[in-house]
């Protein structure tokens, strides 16, 4: 609806505009300038300007409309990605997809906008030509179109080729950023060139040259085509009002299609950009599926039940039914593009309040469980129940905030932002003085109460990269913090641990039985 509004306002400004001028310029060839054709020009121009108010709000509630959707969307779609496709593209490559977010917010947005635009003002344009200079003037501006498509479609052609490079590099830049230390040591002064890099240049200037040809040739063309057939008309003897009018269709012409081909070109740029967002943009819905009321009575703590690897030898069931709360049954999974499966006919059944030690060697599965388990992922064979109901009937969103996998931590983040926020994002932000209370309780039952207090702002201190700098056992606590603090029914951590000196091991593994309702501990 706002861009039919949009479309609407555009052409009633450029109708009021053209017919203020047509009016006083008429009556002033005509030698028949009065109050009277005054005032007709002055509303007609007023009118146009309350159209141009207009349609510049509409252009902007548009332009936040379809920018938030695109930002809802690519955040979804990005933290849908399954961790094998993140190792699989590479980050380098993924950050440039997603730079790709911004250009086509804007040139979506900005070419489509302005392709409306100039077209609407091109159909204004040639009834205007057609009247002042006869039906030959249309053919051509159609030619003119004609070549404006054939140059649009090379250019579009090359800066795809340009944009599946830039991408490429994307990989070489994050690796460089994440490795300068070890290059400043070992790389020689001067490393060898990388014909990456001249292809890049290469694609770029042919990709330059042909945005030149569509946004200078065509309009510059047209108006050197218009020229020529004003020199025609005055050469026929015509008179002054009609040659005036043609002049200003050939260049009311002109500005039409310098927008229109411009307003192309943005479409061009935005519709590489899509190609290259596509992947992170989820195309399902994002409804959770249906969800059933929590048959474990909200129980915390040590109590419940033992289940297949539990702690007790009971039957693994949650006390309803005998259904237990987590069960995979045959489960297998083969990463895609391989041929040997990493897990094979796994069974395993979780009991509420288990207290579960899983120990395999590397490389037997046991990472590739914790995602099944935790819902990042969907088995290739067997199913998965969580209450008795599968991940399809369930849906990844609801799965995941019943049964949280704690990654291993080299595959774990910490964001760049305060130690709140990287222990409470889970939980909900901004965080309430509740949740900040937790926060710091669970932090020193941990053992991190030290560095707590060595931070000059607590909980509010910037950490990450590029701010306060933790050990790897601290941050393997903030890693379990976050997850204790979300409270699921079902925890899982997948060597979590494997950074702790004895004594903080035993401390933290105290608190992950005491707080949390299940837990599944994986250990090398």
């Amino acid at each position: 609806m706002l861009a039919v509004a949009f479309a609407i306002c555009h052409a009633a400004q450029y109708g009021l505009f053209l017919g203020s001028w047509l009016v006083l310029g008429g009556a002033a060839l005509d030698g028949d300038v009065t109050g009277r054709s005054i005032a007709l020009w002055a509303a007609a121009l007023a009118g146009s300007l309350l159209c141009r108010a207009v349609s510049v709000r509409l252009q902007g509630e548009l332009a936040t409309a379809v920018g938030r959707r695109l930002r809802g969307r690519l955040l979804r779609g990005a933290l849908a990605l399954d961790e094998s496709h993140v190792r699989r593209e590479g980050t380098g490559h993924l950050l440039g997809r997603v730079l790709e977010a911004e250009s086509l917010e804007d040139l979506a947005v900005g070419g489509a906008l302005a392709g409306l635009a100039g077209g609407l003002e091109l159909v204004l344009a040639g009834v205007l030509l057609t009247a002042a200079l006869g039906p030959v003037a249309g053919l051509l501006l159609a030619a003119w179109l004609v070549v404006a498509a054939v140059l649009l479609r090379r250019y579009e052609q090359r800066r795809r080729r340009w944009s599946a490079v830039r991408l490429a590099l994307g990989n070489t830049l994050a690796e460089q950023v994440a490795g300068h230390r070890t290059r400043a040591v070992q790389q020689p002064d001067d490393p060898p060139g990388d014909d990456t890099h001249d292809l890049y240049d290469t694609l770029a200037r042919r990709m330059d040259r042909s945005w030149t040809a569509l946004t200078a040739l065509v309009p510059r063309g047209w108006a050197l085509t218009g020229v020529l057939l004003l020199a025609a008309r005055a050469a026929q003897g015509a008179d002054r009002v009609s040659v005036a009018a043609a002049a200003g269709g050939v260049l009311f012409t002109f500005g039409a299609l310098s927008r229109l081909v411009g307003g192309l070109a943005g479409l061009a740029d935005a519709r590489c950009a899509w190609d290259a967002l596509r992947p992170l943009l989820p195309g399902s819905s994002t409804e959770d599926g249906p969800l059933w009321p929590d048959r474990t009575g909200g129980t915390g703590g040590t109590g419940g039940t033992g289940g297949t690897g539990g702690t007790d030898g009971t039957d693994g069931t949650d006390g309803m039914d005998g259904v237990p709360l987590l069960e995979a049954e045959d489960v297998g999974y083969t990463y895609p593009g391989r041929e040997r499966p990493a897990l094979q006919r796994v069974t395993l059944r979780v009991g509420a309040g288990d207290r579960i030690l899983l120990e395999g060697a590397s490389g037997s599965g046991k990472s590739t469980l914790a995602g099944l388990l935790g819902g990042q992922r969907a088995p290739s064979s067997g199913v998965l129940r969580l209450h008795g109901a599968t991940l399809a009937e369930v849906g990844a969103a609801g799965w995941r905030r019943r049964v949280l996998t704690v990654p291993q931590p080299d595959h774990n983040h910490l964001m760049l932002g305060p130690l709140a926020l990287n222990l409470l994002i889970g939980r909900g932000w901004p965080a309430t003085p509740g949740d900040l209370a937790d926060a710091d309780a669970v932090c020193r039952a941990l053992g991190l109460g030290d560095l707590l207090d060595r931070m000059p702002s607590g909980l509010a201190q910037i950490v990450g990269e590029t701010g306060w700098q933790l050990s790897h056992g601290e941050r393997s606590l903030v890693f379990l913090a976050r997850a204790l603090l979300q409270e699921p029914e079902v925890l899982v951590l997948d060597e979590t641990f494997g950074a702790l000196d004895p004594h903080t091991l035993e401390r933290a593994l105290a608190v992950a039985r005491e707080r949390a309702r299940t837990l599944l501990v994986i250990r090398q």
